[in-house]
Formats: C-alpha cells, sequence, structure tokens
C-alpha cells in the first residue's frame, strides 16, 4: 500500500534554476497531493522558508550563487528536522557524496525518474515524521524526568530536616545547632561574596554537617562529665560517619568534603585526616569558626555557655592555627550582628 500525504500538511520547497525542471517536480509533487513553493536560487530558497518552513526541501546541487552545498548546510544547522533531498547531475556523484556529508537526507541524478521521486518523497518525510514524533518523546521524557526530579528532591530533602530533627532531639543541648552553623555560615558566604551555587552547596553541607552524630551513642552525648579518650575517639568518627550516610544521596563532592574535612585544623592537628592549610576544604573552613562559635555560646552538658566576648576571643586566637585566617578575620568582623539576630529570633 502506497503512502498517502496529507494535503493540508505537507508542503515541499523545490529549489531549481531551471524552470523546466522546477515546473517537472512540482507537477509531479502536486500530483501526489503535496502543495509546493520555489525558489530559483540557495539565497532565495533560505528567504522563503524563514517566511515559510517545509518539512521537505528538494534542491538541485548546482546553482548559481552559493549552490546545493552552501543550502544544505545552511538548512541544517539553521532547521536540523527539516528533510533534505538534493538532485544532481549522474557525472557529479563526488558532489553528491559532498552533500551528504552536509547533511543531506538523499540524492537522485538526473534525468528525473517520477517512481524514484515519488518513492524519495514519501521516504522523506516518513523520517521527518518519526523525527517530529522522537523530538516530542524526548520532550515529554525530559518534562517527567524534571518533574520527578523535583518530587525527589523535596522528598530528600525532608527526610535531610528529619534526620537532622531526629540527631538533635537526642541530644537537647545541642537542639538547632545545625540550623544556627547553617544560618552563620550563609551570613558570612554572603560576605565573602560566594555565587549562589556555593551558597546553597555550603547551605546543605552546614545543615549536615553533624549529620554523623546518629552513630554516636546517647550515653556520650549526653555525658555530663569529661569523655574518657575511647569515648572521644568515639566522637571523632562523626565526621566519617556522615560522609558515609551521605554518599549514596548526596552527588556533590564539595558538601562531602566539608562535612568530613569541618574538624579539621589549619596547623594540621585536627581530624579525621589530619589535612593542612589550604588542603582543608573551603567550606569545611567556613563551617569549623561557626560549629565552633556556636557550641561555645550554647549550655552543654559539662559546661554552661560561655560570654560572646569570650568566645570571639577564641575564634580569633585560633586564627591561622586552628582557623582560617581570613575567613575568621570575616567572621570577627560580622559576628556580633549574627549573635544579636539569633538572640532576638528565639
Amino acid at each position: 500500500m502506497r503512502f498517502a500525504p496529507d494535503p493540508n500538511t505537507i508542503t515541499v520547497t523545490v529549489v531549481d534554476d531551471e524552470p523546466i525542471a522546477q515546473d517537472v517536480l512540482i507537477r509531479a509533487a502536486r500530483s501526489w497531493h503535496y502543495r509546493c513553493q520555489s525558489a530559483g536560487s540557495a539565497e532565495q530558497a533560505v528567504e522563503l522558508l524563514e517566511q515559510s518552513p517545509t518539512p521537505i526541501v528538494v534542491t538541485d546541487l548546482r546553482m548559481p550563487g552559493r549552490g546545493g552545498v552552501w543550502l544544505v548546510k545552511e538548512i541544517r544547522r539553521r532547521w536540523p528536522e527539516v528533510g533534505i533531498i538534493v538532485l544532481t547531475a549522474g557525472h557529479d556523484p563526488e558532489s553528491a557524496g559532498e552533500c551528504l556529508g552536509a547533511g543531506a537526507d538523499h540524492y537522485f541524478f538526473k534525468p528525473i525518474k517520477l517512481d524514484e521521486f515519488r518513492h524519495v518523497l514519501e521516504t522523506t518525510w516518513r523520517d521527518y515524521r518519526l523525527r517530529q514524533e522522537n523530538r516530542l518523546y524526548r520532550t515529554q521524557l525530559e518534562r517527567l524526568v524534571h518533574k520527578q526530579t523535583r518530587r525527589l528532591r523535596r522528598t530528600f530533602i525532608s527526610a535531610i530536616d528529619s534526620l537532622v530533627r531526629t540527631m538533635e532531639e537526642r541530644d537537647p543541648y545541642t537542639a538547632g545547632h545545625s540550623r544556627r552553623v547553617r544560618r552563620y555560615a550563609l551570613r558570612l558566604g554572603r560576605a565573602l561574596d560566594l555565587g549562589d551555587r556555593d551558597l546553597q552547596h555550603l547551605n546543605l553541607a552546614a545543615k549536615l554537617h553533624d549529620i554523623g552524630k546518629v552513630g554516636v551513642p546517647e550515653a556520650i552525648l549526653n555525658k555530663p562529665g569529661p569523655l574518657t579518650r575511647e569515648e572521644h575517639q568515639i566522637v571523632r568518627e562523626h565526621p566519617t560517619i556522615g560522609e558515609r550516610i551521605l554518599t549514596p544521596i548526596i552527588r556533590q563532592p564539595d558538601v562531602l568534603a566539608a562535612i568530613r574535612s569541618h574538624h579539621e585544623r589549619i596547623d594540621g592537628s585536627g581530624y579525621p585526616d589530619g589535612l593542612r592549610g589550604h588542603k582543608i576544604p573551603p567550606f569545611a573552613r567556613l563551617i569549623a569558626i561557626h560549629d565552633c562559635f556556636d557550641a561555645l555560646t550554647t549550655s552543654r552538658a559539662y559546661r554552661n555557655a560561655m560570654p560572646m566576648s569570650q568566645a570571639l576571643g577564641i575564634i580569633a586566637a585560633g586564627a591561622g592555627t586552628h582557623f582560617d585566617a581570613e575567613f575568621a578575620q570575616a567572621f570577627l568582623k560580622i559576628a556580633p550582628q549574627l549573635h544579636h539576630a539569633e538572640a532576638h529570633r528565639v
């Protein structure tokens, strides 16, 4: 059964500088229920397609001006889904191959054989429809993936928030710690002119920096007296526990690195890897300051909250040894406003 084109949707652009050849092609196409528009050169064809694009272009290869090869390249660049058929003289197979290389779908030789022409038109139209259907399918699939990604992200964020709340509820003395560290870190990040993407990653890293404490026994977290050496060692495992928990669900390496390294020290005396200086990830260096500041200025099971002035003195004294000196100095400038805003928030 022959393919029956829909005359209401299929228009063919015929490009040929020879009026007789152009007339033959147009009459034949119309007899098979294609509508037609015509141009006498490659340049005219581009102008015509700008005004009235069509799914199929039939073009001669040898024409005055830029010619068929240029036209094929231009169509493929500007209208990549259009089907292109090239006509060429029988003695010019190399140029026909060049057209195929430039993006033509089919070519056939003059003199024109109408049965061959009809078959090529039908094949080109089917290929065009297939490309359109594939494009529509890809678009729908991309929308579905985007929708599912948004849904998974909401679920992920909800699960993370639940994890943080669960972790902090185990230790009433640190309730709200991650929230405050996140808020402090973002304020400092903005003061340091971090970009939106970095701020997003810093936000996530600060929120989750202590998530590994879910792996620390409550008896250790809530112990009112000094920890033993063995208990200290258990607590020091929480950065690596947090990294292990989050590695399957967080794709940002800088976020995972910040969680693992937020207890590293500039002088190399921190843990878990003993990193030194700028080998410590930048987000970890930022979070370390706020983690320490909030720990000092809130009550714990083993001590009362420290006055803010004393806490800031400890941060200043640790600049360059415990903390990144540049980040610490920037923090000291904005810390009074941060602490004042937090006090009013509470």
